[in-house]
């Protein structure tokens, strides 16, 4: 009787140790997940700051070879392919003056990270006053240590009446 006993609590401490185990690596999981998502957010705005300083060489890197998008303003897709020479009169005729990003969630699938939230975005459309406010996904994947856009999709909030 004792000798089941000491293997029932031996079992017993076992298994609780096992669920604590379980508890930790849940947590050291969280943990990275947290990690990562701080990680795609503070990429996403570093992006509206290279495309403040017009710089072409941060999307160079930031967008992977195979980016895609999709804007309020073209009906079509887009790829990087065809944005990437064209850089210099993107970032002259869309000048961004400010950007908000509003409740930003990442869902994070292995190498593979997809962010949404909802913007506010002001500035300058050929020289004309533009602000609008709206949707974002941006999907992003590990490519080495990096986590680089994949495809970006926007779509714009209708005009308040």
């Amino acid at each position: 009787m004792r000798r089941r006993f000491k293997l029932a609590v031996f079992l017993l401490f076992i298994a609780v140790g096992g669920n604590l185990n379980l508890t930790a690596r849940g947590t050291g999981d969280a943990a990275r997940r947290q990690a990562v998502a701080n990680e795609i957010i503070a990429r996403e705005k570093a992006s509206f700051a290279a495309w403040q300083r017009k710089d072409k060489a941060f999307y160079a890197d930031y967008w992977a070879e195979d980016f895609t998008e999709f804007l309020p303003s073209n009906p079509y897709l887009d790829h990087k392919a065809n944005l990437m020479p064209k850089f210099e009169q993107l970032v002259e005729h869309w000048k961004l003056v400010d950007f908000q990003m509003y409740n930003p969630q990442v869902q994070v699938y292995g190498d593979v990270a997809v962010l949404t939230y909802n913007e506010s975005i002001s500035g300058t459309y050929d020289g004309q006053p533009s602000s609008y406010t709206g949707k974002v996904t941006m999907v992003y994947v590990k490519q080495g240590n990096t986590w680089r856009g994949a495809h970006y999709h926007e779509s714009q909030n209708p005009a308040a009446r």
